[in-house]
């Protein structure tokens, strides 16, 4: 069962002021989800990060904007760190440290969560844009959650890249490097990009993409950018053309002919007779 993302957004509402020692932010947030019918439990709000990015997408708020048009009611919302509390935690595949996780609300107060700082479930700005200096900085659209049918599809099939050269090919290739045993695989195609995943040489990898010295990749769940210099590219992936998407009614069907002599057709002419009214009825002459 998939969550309306919206319900979802106020089923904190009844929530506010409740301690914080009853419900942190990952409690919370899941007690909003079981009042909402869905049911997960998992250890913490960076558990919860890793839940979204290998089940749905995550970015900046900027970034959700311009890949979805929106930040829809209900969507997660996290703070993410590079300092190190990531390992502390069990977790050493550098993606950083989400420390607090909450969700945007179905009114006009930005963000929802259970605070530490505040003692209590309460309210806090979000207004669909990073908060500098701690704030929130990252959006997690979940694959449990139903968001709208457009923002739904791109959670499905990916957003139309206007870069693409429009050749229906991806090609495999594997991960290597001189130095080191990962590399990066960042958000963005920008070595200024500090969302980023380590990958291991000798990863094998799809390219679905590329721009300039940059390749998107797709591995181990994860879509993102690598340089091209670290990829070893092998046979192209051609999708087979009877797998497409097409609606099969718009295919030729294979031409059927069938012999019939005169007797045969003089006693079948009116039941012919009744299949062409029908099919006329049904769906137009011509």
């Amino acid at each position: 069962m998939k969550i309306d993302s919206v319900a979802f957004s106020f089923a904190g509402d009844k929530y506010l002021g409740r301690p914080y020692s009853e419900m942190d932010c990952q409690g919370f947030v899941e007690r909003c989800m079981r009042d909402c019918g869905f049911s997960k439990d998992l250890p913490g709000s960076n558990a919860w990060y890793r839940e979204v990015m290998n089940n749905g997408w995550v970015g900046s708020p900027e970034d959700c904007l311009k890949e979805f048009g929106q930040i829809p009611k209900g969507a997660l919302l996290f703070i993410l760190k590079h300092d190190g509390g990531e390992e502390s935690r069990g977790y050493h595949d550098g993606i950083g440290n989400a420390s607090h996780i909450g969700f945007k609300t179905g009114r006009n107060d930005g963000a929802i969560n259970s605070s530490s700082s505040r003692g209590c479930v309460a309210t806090s700005k979000f207004q669909d844009k990073t908060i500098p200096n701690g704030g929130w900085n990252r959006v997690g659209l979940y694959k449990q959650f139903t968001y709208g049918k457009s923002v739904d599809w791109i959670l499905d099939h990916g957003v139309d890249n206007p870069d693409h050269g429009g050749d229906d090919v991806h090609m495999k290739a594997i991960v290597v490097a001189e130095s080191g045993d990962t590399v990066k695989l960042r958000q963005k195609p920008s070595t200024d990009c500090n969302m980023y995943w380590d990958i291991p040489v000798g990863t094998e990898v799809e390219v679905v993409d590329k721009r300039e010295d940059w390749s998107k990749v797709i591995t181990r769940g994860l879509t993102g950018w690598m340089m091209s210099e670290f990829l070893q590219f092998e046979d192209p992936i051609v999708p087979d053309p009877g797998q497409d998407d097409d609606d099969p009614d718009d295919e030729p069907g294979e031409a059927i002919t069938i012999t019939l002599s005169y007797a045969d057709c003089a006693n079948a002419y009116p039941l012919l007779r009744a299949l062409c009214d029908l099919i006329e009825k049904e769906i137009g002459r011509g």
